[in-house]
């Protein structure tokens, strides 16, 4: 039975998690600095959906997800195999955006096989342990992370130029809602991951994880500017750079940057107990590490080495997270119902 607190940090940091490399690169891109008011938009929209989860939860009370999906019959099973699809999809965009962070900013001439190696032989070790172990380092990461985040908002207010945010208002109608589209997904679709838990109160983590994501966006608008924030790929991390703390201390944004390392961290872990609490129980353990490596492996070997594919996760995720979520949530959600 995981904790209040161990369910509030995990899906703190699902909420934010997609946005390293990808979530506030690509909502800039399509409406600059009108990206403030999709984030805003984005966040109300979302809330629905995160009480279908919370419903879902209600219902399903103490049974696995596993228990729960087996009453829906063979409905159930189809469910089944789409939620494990989409487990290793977010593992598997996760071990190539965190080469790809890695090998851009700290270990640029380290191969890519070394750089995730250590998450893998961590996922391994949780995967010989009780799912509460994963819930309890989050929430020990919780206040790490918070503090960090907290530091860089603080250090970096000081640059704002709220000048760099004029005019507003300067994107087409489909591109501010294309960009909405793509916050409610990068955002929202990660709580499916939730369903592993009992946790009937996922939206102040949410709302919480929202702000920070808001709050960033901001800090990057209005110290870069909108024009070069559209060109960086990770826009989040080189305002980074600019942080001086009692005007002497300088080149700390990689101890800042740790935050969004927890970040993608515990959504792979997450992700990688989600992908196991859907396998069938026997030799759960052993089919579960063969997948872990079977990932990692593509990751290093051909969806991280060339950029043409890092590309295609980079556009096509938020559609293909956003699809799997509508395949089964409502499904679940109208089952919760009858319920």
């Amino acid at each position: 039975m995981t904790k209040k607190i161990e369910n509030f940090s995990i899906n703190y940091f699902l909420t934010r998690a997609l946005f390293l490399g990808i979530g506030f690169s690509l909502i800039l891109k399509l409406t600059r600095q009108d990206s403030l008011f999709s984030f805003l938009v984005g966040t109300l929209l979302s809330v629905p959906f995160i009480l279908m989860i919370n419903k879902i939860n209600k219902e399903k009370r103490n049974q696995s997800l596993v228990d729960y999906l087996k009453e829906m019959k063979f409905l159930g099973g189809v469910i089944r195999v789409l939620l494990l699809i989409f487990g290793m999809l977010l593992l598997s965009e996760s071990l190539v955006f965190m080469q790809l962070f890695v090998s851009s900013f700290v270990l640029i001439k380290t191969p890519l096989f070394f750089i995730s190696l250590p998450m893998v032989l961590i996922l391994i070790k949780l995967s010989f342990s009780k799912k509460e172990t994963l819930f309890r380092v989050s929430a020990c990461l919780f206040p790490i992370s918070l503090f960090l985040t907290l530091i860089s908002l603080l250090g970096l207010s000081t640059y704002a130029t709220f000048d760099n945010l004029k005019p507003f208002f300067v994107s087409d109608v489909l591109s501010f809602i294309q960009s909405v589209f793509y916050y409610m997904s990068l955002s929202v679709t990660p709580s499916i991951l939730m369903l592993i838990t009992t946790n009937k109160n996922n939206v102040k983590p949410y709302l919480l994880g929202s702000f920070t994501l808001i709050c960033k966006l901001f800090l990057i608008l209005a110290i870069i500017g909108p024009i070069l924030a559209r060109l960086y790929r990770f826009p989040e991390y080189i305002i980074l750079k600019e942080i001086k703390l009692l005007n002497f201390i300088e080149k700390i944004e990689n101890i800042v940057a740790l935050s969004w390392v927890i970040d993608v961290f515990v959504y792979m872990a997450t992700s990688s107990e989600f992908i196991k609490e859907l396998l069938p129980e026997k030799k759960k353990n052993w089919f579960h590490i063969a997948i872990i490596l079977i990932l990692y492996v593509l990751a290093f070997k051909f969806l991280g080495k060339y950029y043409t594919n890092e590309i295609y996760i980079y556009y096509f995720l938020p559609i293909v997270t956003a699809t799997l979520f509508m395949l089964t949530i409502p499904l679940l959600f109208l089952k919760s119902l009858k319920k």
